[in-house]
């Protein structure tokens, strides 16, 4: 039976990939492998984040231990579901599709993605008058949002989140740093790469590189001046301002 229904799904997953295509590294069956289990395994948390929600309806006005662990289990929900969606996206990469887009409303959306800890502080220096992006809304929400977890698991609590974005040389440059996160300069390099060990925010930085590459920009980790690490997004953007034109 089980042989039956992956023998079909790889028929439709041979059908489906002109409009869902997979990573040149993925074999049709592994890709519906994974989406398969990945959709399944989202439901199931899907479940249990309206399980916490009616808890916490009913038990989390009172007992301070409980409204904790309430928001612990919320929030390792959020994480799990997110490791599962940064998994499909680099085992399943898709195209972009790409529309005049206005990053500073990405950032603010990633920021509110990302949920801060308490304790920390978010600011932001972002010009006034950065042009335009031909983009993936979505994708680039993504790709922030990973990075911004990644300072917050690697820095300690009660740090500072710094980002920063300005036109450079035909680019979009984007920071997104913190004085808290040292990361030693021989693994500087390697920042953006999933480790053998990875954990949730090592694929999620595979995952931003894949999708900021897919626009035809760079990322990497470089040292700050007064210590700790800003992760430089370079993202190319429109040649005529307010046209949809070809991006350079």
């Amino acid at each position: 039976m089980l042989t039956e229904s992956l023998a079909e799904s790889a028929r439709q997953e041979n059908e489906m990939q002109a409009t869902h295509p997979t990573s040149s590294e993925v074999s049709p069956t592994m890709g519906t492998l994974i989406r398969t289990v990945g959709h399944d395994i989202r439901n199931k948390l899907g479940v249990l984040k309206n399980s916490i929600y009616y808890l916490n309806m009913k038990l989390g006005h009172g007992d301070a231990k409980v409204q904790k662990h309430l928001r612990i289990m919320g929030r390792e929900v959020a994480n799990a579901n997110r490791m599962v969606a940064d998994l499909m996206d680099f085992a399943l990469s898709k195209e972009p599709l790409r529309r005049q887009s206005d990053v500073k409303a990405v950032i603010a959306e990633a920021l509110s993605q990302a949920t801060l800890p308490d304790g920390w502080e978010a600011t932001t220096n972002l010009n006034d008058d950065l042009p335009a992006l031909m983009a993936d809304d979505f994708q680039l929400q993504r790709a922030f949002t990973n990075i911004i977890l990644r300072i917050v698991e690697g820095a300690p609590e009660g740090s500072k989140l710094q980002i920063t974005a300005k036109e450079q040389d035909g680019f979009v440059e984007l920071g997104f740093g913190s004085a808290g996160l040292n990361i030693p300069q021989e693994n500087l390099s390697g920042a953006a790469a999933p480790a053998a060990s990875a954990g949730g925010t090592s694929l999620g930085m595979a995952v931003s590189k894949l999708l900021v590459e897919g626009h035809g920009g760079t990322i990497e980790a470089q040292r700050l001046a007064r210590g700790g690490t800003v992760f430089v997004v370079r993202l190319p953007f429109l040649k005529e301002r307010g046209k949809q034109v070809e991006y350079e």
